[in-house]
């Protein structure tokens, strides 16, 4: 789903499986609130998606313990496997299935290298470096990140 400001905006699990399940191609991330990872996932799949005209693009956030449980019925059957350690995850669907996944996310540009293998070159390749939606968002996250940097750092025995 593309929001106002070009964005691919969350939607419910449920939904978005639904939306892509049909599709002959589909890129589909899941994450969580708060992983400054999955907060640039909105912008970076907005390019992909320009890029990549006619793909299916969607986002759902795992939020509540009912989000969790949908895995085994919405995502597991499609091969999609999903944890709080390995979001973000990215799938590619060929009739709703997955034909690739991958952990953790990455800007447009390596995301759209990736796709390649699974989806051929995109119409409009993605050029290097962050869009201009992916810096702001970088920018808007700096605190997060960094406060999520020294929580990693801490050693928990010391």
């Amino acid at each position: 789903m593309t929001g106002d400001a070009g964005l691919v905006g969350p939607e419910p699990l449920r939904a978005l499986m639904a939306r892509v399940a049909d599709a002959p191609e589909a890129l589909v991330a899941f994450g969580i609130p708060r992983c400054p990872a999955c907060m640039l996932l909105p912008a970076s799949l907005a390019a992909v998606s320009a890029a990549r005209p006619g793909l299916a693009v969607g986002i759902a956030l795992l939020e509540r313990p009912e989000d969790w449980a949908l895995r085994e019925e919405l995502l597991w059957p499609r091969g999609i496997r999903v944890s709080r350690s390995s979001v973000p995850v990215l799938a590619v669907l060929r009739s709703g299935d997955a034909v690739a996944t991958r952990m953790g996310g990455a800007p447009a540009h390596m995301i759209d290298r990736w796709l390649e293998p699974h989806l051929g070159r995109a119409a409009r390749p993605v050029t290097e470096g962050p869009t201009p939606a992916e810096a702001g968002v970088l920018e808007a996250i700096a605190g997060r990140r960094a406060q999520q940097t020294v929580v990693k750092a801490r050693d928990p025995l010391g």
